[in-house]
């Protein structure tokens, strides 16, 4: 009796994982016997032929295997993915080798077909094991999403951002330098993917690339689970109809088009319940595997070759996260040291352009002055006992400052105070702030000034002295909130009571608009290693903040104190929380301390190393 034996990597793609378990379930009830090989190709059987899903991964991750091509003869090939990309590429590579060659999408069978290569289309649809939808629950997120990040689809997401903060939404992006063979933060799989697409209302679909590429996995489980998609243009969705069972528009309009969605409750269950329907009746996953039992059946009339093929024992592989590369060597020892002197010389220089101040104040007979003032308090500040404490520094940030705190005073959460810390600005900020608060007396609010500049951590520190709140918030002076975002970030902070801080996406913007997303992946301290990936516009708790003696104010770490915070509270145990919402806008310019910071690593890696050798021991500095 024919038996397919999938044959697999232990750590592949658990995209492909999904797909084996529901082909695996439609033979079991075909009463085709199934199997899985994570060990290779088991002894060839007349009634035995071997399915690869996908060739091009199981290969890439044993590299050291090369299966004869006898017994590749009596494989079935499945493939998924996108023309143009390397790894369609390397589904080319030993597709002539192959017994039978399948494809998700019609796309890429055309173009194996123009290649010459016999290619079949595997029409994903319709599997119980993908069903978890329940018409008795509420489906409490909005808009979710779900994929791997690229710069197209970071573009476009954070494009949707000053929409998106008016809606319940989930932003799960993967990362995808190695494969996902484990759940994690930043990859659903499982009761947790299951539990996400039953509990959305529509799901957005952005494609990685300029491809009108339809990814039929993720538009069938959304389907499955009675969550509508609201797609970018594709090609072959048939036999789905747009503006039937899904939405489709350019990136640009998505969200819009899923808002209207949203406030129109009774056509999102139509297109629900059409899509679904559809789903069932035209595109049951068993017609699909009922083909491929025929094709593997005529495989098995093929002569058997001898000989299993194993793949050699190696020893337990260690967890490695995507991403978690060593800072990059871009420089030679002679330019790193060079940099480094440059950014000791810049330091020092605004070092004595500081003393400068206080000599001269001291020459005017104005020593007595406190080394920082309370300047004022709002009306409000008095009566409040807040619940957050937002502390913003301020240093020549007069055209930007007012949009910062009025993103505080607009914001849901107004259980909330701001600690403001103008760090002896030669501008008009001072006078601004000033002005805001005079405007905003409701807003509970009080200003410090430093009669001489003493840097960003030392503001920071500051303002963490004068908070009163549970929680602290850090917002620099360019940059604002969302106004449901303080809401979302105290509610991670009391829902997890062992999180140290908490924290989610935030839009980055220039000038000429939304750029990207940042602030993307959930916490891993072993990310660190990489570089931080953490902005500062975060929820912290107060009494950890303090614990820990707030910012560094070591000259060699200028610019890294986020950074150093982070690997700071890691090695102490402590943990975040990721809120996987837009909730803040970064603001990205040319002229920031950024520059300086970036002058020169290799000291600055070496210290944190030095410090912090459980979280970054295993980081090589650049030389």
């Amino acid at each position: 009796m024919l038996e397919l034996s999938f044959v697999m990597a232990s750590e592949q793609n658990l995209f492909f994982v999904e797909i084996v378990e529901a082909i695996r379930h439609e033979l079991d009830q075909m009463g085709v016997p199934s199997s899985v090989s994570t060990d290779g190709f088991p002894e060839p059987r007349d009634d035995l032929v071997y399915v690869l899903v996908p060739p091009h991964e199981f290969f890439a991750l044993h590299p050291e295997l090369e299966p004869p091509e006898h017994l590749l003869q009596r494989s079935l090939f499945i493939c998924g993915e996108q023309p143009g990309t390397s790894h369609f590429e390397e589904n080319v590579d030993v597709a002539s080798m192959c017994g039978a060659l399948f494809d998700f999408n019609r796309w890429s069978v055309r173009e194996y077909t123009g290649l010459g290569i016999p290619a079949e289309h595997f029409q994903l649809g319709y599997s119980p094991l993908w069903d978890h939808s329940d018409p008795a629950r509420d489906r409490d997120i909005d808009v979710l999403f779900l994929g791997c990040i690229t710069e197209r689809r970071s573009r476009a997401l954070a494009r949707c951002a000053d929409s998106l903060w008016r809606w319940r939404s989930r932003l799960v992006l993967t990362d995808n330098s190695a494969p996902n063979w484990a759940p994690s933060g930043r990859y659903l799989s499982g009761e947790e993917k299951w539990d996400a697409l039953s509990r959305s209302r529509v799901l957005l679909n952005i494609h990685q690339g300029e491809a009108p590429y339809f990814e039929w996995q993720r538009i069938v489980q959304a389907a499955a689970n009675g969550c509508v998609v609201v797609s970018e243009h594709s090609a072959d969705y048939d036999p789905f109809v747009p503006g039937t069972h899904f939405l489709a528009g350019g990136p640009d309009n998505l969200i819009h088009l899923a808002q209207a969605l949203l406030e129109d409750e009774p056509r999102r269950r139509r297109m629900q319940e059409d899509a679904s329907a559809l789903l069932r009746d035209q595109l049951p996953l068993a017609r699909t595997v009922e083909r491929l039992v025929d094709v593997a059946s005529e495989i098995c009339s093929r002569p058997v070759p001898g000989g299993a093929v194993h793949i050699p024992a190696m020893p337990a592989r260690v967890k490695k996260e995507p991403g978690f590369t060593p800072p990059r060597v871009a420089e030679t020892r002679d330019l790193s040291a060079l940099r480094a002197g440059m950014k000791a010389l810049r330091l020092d220089l605004l070092d004595m352009r500081r003393e400068l101040v206080t000599l001269r104040r001291e020459v005017r007979r104005d020593d007595t002055q406190p080394p920082l003032e309370v300047d004022r308090r709002s009306t409000a500040y008095a009566a409040m006992s807040p619940r957050l404490s937002v502390l913003t520094t301020v240093y020549n940030y007069s055209d930007h400052i007012a949009r910062a705190l009025d993103s505080i005073s607009t914001s849901e959460f107004q259980d909330v105070e701001i600690v403001i810390v103008d760090d002896a600005s030669t501008d008009d900020s001072l006078e601004r702030t000033r002005e805001w608060m005079e405007r905003n007396k409701r807003v509970a609010s009080m200003l410090v000034r430093h009669p001489t500049n003493r840097g960003l951590p030392t503001a920071r520190n500051t303002a963490l002295g004068f908070a009163r709140g549970e929680f602290v918030f850090i917002l620099d002076a360019d940059n604002a909130v969302y106004p449901h975002g303080l809401g979302r970030l105290i509610t991670a902070l009391e829902s997890d009571e062992g999180a140290a801080f908490a924290y989610g996406l935030h839009q980055r913007f220039t000038h000429s608009g939304a750029q990207d997303l940042m602030n993307i992946w959930p916490w891993e301290p072993e990310r660190l290693r990489a570089g931080n990936y953490i902005d500062a516009m975060a929820a912290l708790r107060t009494n950890v903040l303090r614990e820990v003696g707030g910012y560094t104010l070591d000259q060699r770490l200028h610019g890294w104190e986020d950074y150093d915070l982070w690997c700071r509270l890691a090695e102490r145990g402590e943990r975040g929380a990721f809120v996987p919402e837009v909730v803040g806008r970064y603001r990205s310019a040319l002229h920031s301390m950024l520059s300086l910071t970036d002058l020169s690593s290799t000291v600055a890696f070496s210290v944190l190393a030095e410090r912090y050798p459980r979280t970054m021991g295993p980081v090589t500095p650049p030389v």
